[in-house]
């Protein structure tokens, strides 16, 4: 290697258009199925293809109960389901791609 290294830059790079969802759903001493549909966000929104969804748990009451694992048990072109491992109250957040 040399001695200067570059700093790796992630990026994405396409020459089409892409569609992104982001937002956030909550949970209430439950542990699910919570689904959220896409045009909650947006009305004009529609996916052709089966989007990408990627979440996370979010402890945003500090009440230490984020502490499970989510689990998305539905994906349409419309919809996502959500579960977690145990019953908590907070949010969980996610993103949903699509290149269609």
């Amino acid at each position: 290697y040399s001695f200067i290294r570059r700093k790796p830059i992630d990026q994405f790079v396409s020459d089409t258009g892409f569609k992104m969802v982001i937002g956030d759903v909550t949970f209430t001493n439950s542990s699910g199925p919570v689904t959220y549909t896409y045009t909650t966000a947006d009305p004009a929104i529609t996916f052709s293809n089966v989007p990408i969804v990627t979440a996370v748990t979010v402890d945003n009451l500090s009440n230490s109960s984020a502490n499970v694992n989510v689990f998305i048990t539905s994906v349409t072109t419309s919809t996502v389901t959500f579960e977690t491992s145990a019953p908590f109250t907070g949010k969980v957040n996610f993103q949903v791609v699509s290149q269609d």
